[in-house]
């Protein structure tokens, strides 16, 4: 309800618009937010801007941002400002959000086993062994994005930030992750039973922040699941050899660089066209260098198997 038909601009289009944009006169201290054309009359667009303040000692600024309008008519000669007939300046003028879809699916191996010198004088020794499975793993994340609503407008030291308002949709989205985890040790020198822990970890939807959604300066969107855990069994993390598994770590936070969703940098030609995502190649973590296996250093005696696969659109706020 209330959105627009416009669409998102996106390739040489938004390349030539913010060409035309940043020609106009007194146009270097503004920031564009997002451009987006006519659905009715396809050569018309509208570029929404907003004047940046400067980063405050804690690097944020202070006041809400204030959006401007700039209309372009594209010619011949390229796109220059103009004026839209009425019925045009209305659909572009309307309130736009667009919705993020982030699926994907996939699993999670993980095998330990190590074998000690006893600390009793009988034969064998310390076996330890650990199994670490996250079967089934799917998920449907939803967040809706409203481009006429900043929370913040700021140029600093790591340039220009816009943050736009950002709300998770939890009737469009869908998580089904279950992560069974068991430890089995004995000292077969002594002569002892083994001892075995179980732990059953399912996942839901409801993390520390009520989205996980983050557009970063140069770099595109960065998009996680907001998810809590609860388990049932012996779960205590020290009765554990191995740490937690890439999933429970968030590794399937996707880092989508070409989804430039908002500011002045790329989309592809066609914004509404499904990106493919997969790990680890467009893992936030794993790009950041910060994917931490629980098998990180003891490769020799342990496996982490751990691949997904999925995909990014967006959509029109009002579609189902």
């Amino acid at each position: 309800a209330g959105a627009s038909a416009s669409r998102l601009v996106g390739g040489r289009e938004k390349s030539a618009i913010t060409r035309a944009f940043f020609h106009q006169r007194a146009s270097k201290s503004k920031a564009i937010v997002s451009i987006r054309s006519s659905a009715i009359s396809p050569a018309w667009t509208i570029v929404r801007w907003v004047f940046p303040t400067k980063a405050g000692g804690d690097g944020t600024g202070s006041a809400t941002p204030r959006l401007h309008t700039s209309f372009f008519h594209a010619g011949k000669g390229g796109a220059v400002p103009g004026s839209p007939p009425p019925s045009v300046a209305r659909e572009l003028s309307a309130a736009f959000r667009v919705t993020i879809l982030y699926t994907g699916s996939g699993s999670e191996h993980i095998n330990y086993s190590q074998t000690y010198r006893s600390v009793c004088s009988g034969g064998g020794g310390f076996v330890e062994q650990e199994q670490d499975t996250v079967s089934p793993l799917s998920w449907r994340v939803r967040y809706t994005v409203d481009l006429d609503r900043l929370v913040s407008a700021v140029r600093g030291p790591q340039g220009l930030v816009l943050v736009p308002t950002v709300s998770f949709d939890p009737a469009g989205s869908r998580l089904s992750a279950t992560e069974r985890r068991s430890r089995t040790y004995v000292d077969q020198g002594c002569f002892n039973g083994p001892t075995k822990y179980t732990c059953v970890t399912s996942f839901h939807f409801g993390g520390g922040r009520g989205n996980d959604l983050d557009f970063l300066p140069g770099a595109g969107a960065e998009i996680g699941i907001p998810m809590r855990a609860s388990g049932r069994g012996r779960c205590a993390p020290e009765d554990y050899t191995l740490g937690p598994s890439l999933w429970a770590s968030g590794a399937a936070t996707a880092l989508v660089r070409s989804l430039g969703l908002v500011g002045a940098g790329g989309l592809p030609a066609n914004p509404y066209a499904p990106l493919k995502v997969s790990w680890p190649g467009n893992s936030a973590l794993a790009k950041g260098g910060v994917a931490t296996s629980p098998c990180q250093g003891i490769a020799s005696s342990c496996s982490d198997r751990f691949n997904w696969r999925g995909s990014v659109r967006l959509e029109p706020a009002s579609s189902g």
